[in-house]
């Protein structure tokens, strides 16, 4: 979409207003509240990217982290989906069957973030963050490279510093 990510609370307090705004059969319902636990999720899964990202969950899961039966969670999702908030499919599986729900982004919420992204551009902070990266689980790719960040600083095997002795000695030193 853009250059810049949008922050999270700005989604959801936007999602919060715009779903009353575009479609009121949603303005009393769980389906807000359903939708804003799934946007939290799709943002954390696309880290940040709610386009594109997408989400696979059981609705009885669904359902318990919200306090609702698994059949409401279905009548919400069908709900915002209508709407045009969700897209989301359950695969059939070879016993027949429905395997988990894949949640992915719809057309309302992409025109949403659209139009967010065009929105009057600010100016970043002159100070950035203390902890400016996101607090992710780490990908493959960065639990290897923390793996040879790791080796890397270890101290050598005790073989390695018997074959290099002038090695040896330099470690040690300062530890007198």
């Amino acid at each position: 979409m853009g250059h810049r990510a949008l922050a999270l609370d700005t989604i959801l307090s936007a999602t919060q207003f715009f779903v009353r705004k575009w479609t009121p059969d949603l303005k009393r319902n769980q389906s807000r509240d359903l939708l804003r636990f799934l946007l939290c999720r799709l943002y954390d899964e696309g880290r940040g990217k709610l386009v594109g990202a997408q989400l696979t969950l059981a609705q009885g899961t669904l359902g318990k982290k919200l306090g609702l039966s698994r059949q409401w969670v279905g009548i919400l999702l069908a709900r915002l989906q209508h709407a045009g908030w969700l897209e989301y499919y359950a695969p059939v599986l070879d016993d027949g069957m429905r395997g988990s729900t894949i949640i992915r982004a719809g057309r309302q919420l992409k025109r949403l973030l659209i139009m967010l992204m065009k929105g009057k551009q600010y100016k970043s902070p002159v100070k950035t963050a203390a902890k400016s990266k996101w607090q992710f689980s780490p990908s493959l790719e960065e639990k290897r490279y923390l793996l040879i960040l790791e080796q890397e600083n270890a101290p050598p095997k005790p073989e390695t510093l018997a074959k290099i002795p002038l090695l040896k000695k330099w470690l040690e030193r300062g530890k007198e």
